[in-house]
């Protein structure tokens, strides 16, 4: 990875309160909802991205990519949520959120490796909850191999240096799903 001497208190996602705020005015969010974007790893991580690898007008992609993931987690679940059609490529799901443009690639990588990370650690949580309520989930149908997905993205998302760890407040189990 690039830029090695990057500072943590670096990290911070610039207009991050704005974002918030134009947020929970055009989804309509609770004071509480709006407390539980704010303080959401995923969402971080999403707007991060952009920022970090240095992409050309990080505010743009940032703000088209958390269109789209509250998007989904607002409505749009008939076209949104995982089908078998996410099953052959576990990056299918993330795809929408994957167009960058010019940035440090390796950050976009890891980047989007840690949300894939978070991603198959909320199917894994969620299988129990999912199979009784009837919503597909690929680690159900036996489509995904949980070990298997662990064992690859913890090679790829713990590494010497994530610059997205920080958002996490040091881990990524506290935070796990889109949710």
């Amino acid at each position: 990875m690039t830029n090695l001497a990057i500072k943590c208190e670096e990290l911070e996602v610039p207009e991050w309160d704005y974002f918030v705020s134009e947020i929970q005015k055009i989804y309509r969010l609770s004071d509480e909802e709006t407390v539980k974007f704010s303080n959401n790893t995923t969402a971080k991580i999403i707007a991060a991205i952009p920022f970090v690898a240095g992409c050309y007008r990080p505010e743009v992609t940032a703000i088209a990519h958390l269109s789209l993931y509250m998007n989904e987690l607002k409505g749009f679940q008939k076209y949104c949520a995982c089908t078998m059609l996410d099953d052959n490529d576990l990056f299918e799901r993330l795809e929408p959120i994957s167009h960058f443009r010019g940035g440090d690639q390796k950050i976009i990588q890891c980047g989007m490796n840690t949300l894939a990370y978070i991603m198959v650690e909320g199917y894994h949580l969620s299988a129990k909850t999912d199979l009784e309520e009837g919503i597909y989930n690929p680690f159900n149908t036996g489509n995904w191999n949980y070990k298997s997905l662990k064992k690859m993205l913890t090679q790829k998302v713990f590494v010497d240096f994530n610059p997205f760890i920080p958002f996490t407040d040091g881990g990524l189990i506290a935070n796990y799903g889109w949710g």
